[in-house]
């Protein structure tokens, strides 16, 4: 039986065709601009799903670290939590960008959309739902940086 080891939140430094507009207009001085979930299993499968800029929620083989600069942080979940964690990330696969939704960290607020997600929305909504909540803002109005924040606070 396949069993959940450990879920990830990779940060990812100027990643993505917005990076720079991310990183200024979130104040984002750790350079963090764009965030991602990652599924260890026991089968030593990985499992990388993201909200990437033209492509949507997507899951795929994880980046690699020598192409990518990212930190890597482990989510403080459970083994049912990282279940539930995987369950609802992989049912978002497929859903479109929220491109409206970098516009709300300027005027921070908006209504949120099932259907369409961006990095650190996707990142928070999951962990929320799985019962990690990171802060007490709605996760549309996480910002990648915020999400790196509370997850060096939540660390062990």
């Amino acid at each position: 039986m396949t069993f959940l080891k450990k879920v990830e939140v990779r940060c990812y430094r100027g990643r993505g065709t917005g990076s720079g507009f991310i990183k200024w207009f979130t104040f984002a001085l750790s350079g963090i601009t764009h965030v991602s979930l990652v599924f260890y299993f026991s089968d030593g499968s990985v499992i990388e799903i993201e909200a990437l800029q033209w492509n949507g929620v997507i899951e795929h083989d994880p980046n690699s670290p020598e192409e990518n600069d990212f930190i890597t942080l482990v989510a403080p979940l459970t083994e049912q939590q990282a279940w539930e964690a995987y369950e609802i990330a992989h049912s978002l696969v497929g859903a479109k960008y929220d491109w409206m939704g970098i516009w709300g960290f300027l005027r921070r607020k908006k209504r949120h959309s099932a259907d369409k997600w961006f990095c650190s929305e996707l990142v928070a909504y999951v962990l929320f739902k799985a019962g990690c909540a990171l802060s007490r803002r709605q996760p549309f109005q996480e910002t990648p940086a915020m999400v790196r924040d509370t997850m060096v606070l939540k660390a062990p």
